[in-house]
């Protein structure tokens, strides 16, 4: 059983690439969005401020409409490649962290479903993962953080 916790999450700037991406190809967006902001924020002035996320915008099916980034600070300002900076709001959620693969996540992602519902909470349509681990260590002791916003 994942621990849950009903929270206040403040807003965040963030610098992401926003796609439409096959299920399939979820794991390249990632990888090609990541190294494109790692590389345009420090070119614009600014500074990665934490781990690599997932801004999920509506329920994955087929495809995910998906926004894959970092938190920034200083003054960014990307002027291009499909990088956008943006404050990615805050407010009252349930916040899980799932230990172990990817693919467990859905898992995890039920209990806070089941959660919500339990204590008659409605969920946004967004939520967004954040991946505290390194990928390429082993998948059984990488640690993600859910994060569900209650509308």
């Amino acid at each position: 059983m994942v621990e849950i916790q009903l929270t206040d999450v403040p807003p965040e700037t963030v610098a992401m690439v926003r796609r439409v991406v096959p299920m399939g190809d979820l794991t390249r967006f990632f990888g090609e969005a990541f190294e494109r902001i790692a590389g345009a924020v420090p070119e614009a002035g600014g500074a990665i401020a934490g781990p690599p996320f997932g801004w999920y915008h509506g329920m994955p099916g087929d495809t995910v409409d998906v926004a894959a980034g970092f938190p920034v600070s200083g003054d960014v300002h990307v002027p291009d490649g499909g990088v956008v900076v943006v404050e990615r709001p805050g407010g009252r959620a349930l916040v899980a962290m799932h230990v172990g693969s990817y693919d467990g996540l859905g898992e995890t992602w039920g209990e806070l479903q089941r959660r919500a519902e339990q204590d008659s909470l409605e969920a946004r349509e967004d939520f967004w993962e954040e991946y505290l681990s390194d990928p390429r260590g082993d998948p059984s002791t990488w640690r993600t953080r859910l994060v569900m916003l209650i509308a």
